[in-house]
């Protein structure tokens, strides 16, 4: 009997037991994140839905003639279904994610794709809805006392000069510019780092 197979084989065996373990223990460590993300999204859905509920009742305190009323509400009315775009999107990811106990590694990597997915259209949506909030913004600062003598009628009807026209255009372009880092900002801060440390145990995994 060869005694030193017999040993070798037991060494192998008591190795494997101890890399399953901690291998087992890197995926549970995944759930911490995944879960700080999860909370993110339903406090950003609750948040959403009440800032759009104020914003349609904005008006009543506003004395906006009609015109500007009528521009208020397409505007936001476009703005909002741009939101349920990626509301419905999120609100799909945190269903599909609703048990985040398992230990399969091939269940956690579709997770991270999908969340990928998910904050990708998250991303544009938001780009997308937020350029109208200048235009939104600038109907309720112009749309007060008579349309007519209002500086909406007065673009609308290009009753301006071209310097205020490009003076104008260039501060949309500002607003929308900011609006766009601020959102990369703002998705990275709360959920992008997460994902990399997902990413980061997994890859850990392979390595090992």
């Amino acid at each position: 009997m060869n005694f030193e197979n017999i040993k070798n084989k037991l060494d192998a065996q008591s190795m494997d037991n101890q890399a399953i373990p901690q291998t087992l223990k890197e995926l549970k460590s995944t759930q911490l994140p995944l879960q700080k993300v999860r909370k993110n999204l339903r406090n950003e859905i609750l948040t959403q839905i009440l800032v759009f509920l104020c914003l349609f009742g904005m008006p009543n305190f506003l004395e906006l003639n009609k015109i500007a009323n009528g521009f208020y509400y397409i505007l936001l009315f476009i703005t909002t279904l741009i939101a349920i775009t990626y509301l419905l999107k999120m609100g799909s990811f945190l269903k599909r994610t609703m048990d985040i106990s398992s230990n399969s590694k091939h269940v956690l990597l579709n997770i991270v794709h999908e969340l990928k997915l998910t904050l990708e259209v998250y991303k544009t949506a938001v780009i997308s809805g937020s350029l109208l909030l200048p235009f939104i913004a600038f109907v309720v600062y112009t749309g007060k006392g008579k349309f007519e003598d209002s500086l909406l009628f007065d673009i609308l009807t290009f009753n301006i000069s071209f310097i205020n026209l490009i003076l104008y255009l260039g501060g949309y372009i500002m607003a929308s510019l900011l609006i766009v880092l601020i959102t990369n900002w703002w998705t990275n801060r709360l959920y992008g780092k997460y994902v990399k440390t997902i990413e980061k145990t997994l890859d850990d995994i392979n390595i090992e």
